[in-house]
C-alpha cells in the first residue's frame, strides 16, 4: 500500500504533466501543418516559375501576334488556373485536417485532466486509509497497554 501511495504521490505533479502534453499536441500540430504545406509550396513555385515565362513570352510576343506564342500563353494561363485550384483544394484539406488535430489535441488533454482528478482522489483516499490506519494501531495500543495493566494489577 504505500508503495501505491508513493506511485501515486511521484504522479501527482500535475501542472508538469499537463504542459508537456500541451506542448507535445502542440509540437504535433505544427508538424502536421509543415508536412501539409510543403505541396504548396512546390506549387507556389511552379506558379511563380509560369508567370515567368508567361512574363518572357508577352515581351518575346511584342506587339505582333503569333498563334504559337498566344497559345503558349493561354496553356500557362490555364496552368496557372489549375494550381490556383489545387492550392485552394488543399487549403481545405489542410484546415481540416487541422481542424482533427486541434480536436483530438482536446480529446487528449481531456482524458489527460480526467486522470489527473482520478490520480488525486486515489491520493486522498490512499491518505484516509493511512490515517485510518493509524488510528487503528493507537487503538490497538491503548487496548494492548490497558490490558497489560490490567494483568498486572490482577497477578498482584
Amino acid at each position: 500500500m504505500e508503495k501505491e501511495t508513493k506511485v501515486i504521490k511521484e504522479k501527482g505533479n500535475t501542472e508538469s504533466s499537463t504542459a508537456k502534453i500541451e506542448r507535445v499536441a502542440a509540437a504535433k500540430v505544427h508538424e502536421e501543418i509543415a508536412d501539409e504545406l510543403a505541396p504548396l509550396r512546390n506549387q507556389l513555385q511552379s506558379i511563380q516559375h509560369s508567370l515567368g515565362q508567361l512574363d518572357s513570352s508577352r515581351q518575346n510576343v511584342g506587339s505582333s501576334s503569333n498563334v504559337q506564342d498566344q497559345q503558349q500563353s493561354n496553356d500557362l494561363l490555364k496552368q496557372m488556373q489549375q494550381f490556383s485550384s489545387q492550392a485552394q483544394q488543399q487549403q481545405q484539406k489542410t484546415f481540416q485536417q487541422l481542424q482533427q488535430s486541434i480536436h483530438q489535441a482536446t480529446q487528449t488533454l481531456a482524458s489527460v485532466e480526467q486522470s489527473l482528478q482520478s490520480i488525486n482522489m486515489l491520493n486522498q483516499i490512499s491518505q484516509q486509509i493511512d490515517q485510518s490506519q493509524k488510528q487503528l494501531q493507537q487503538q490497538y495500543q491503548q487496548q494492548s497497554s490497558g490490558q497489560n495493566i490490567n494483568n498486572q494489577s490482577y497477578q498482584q
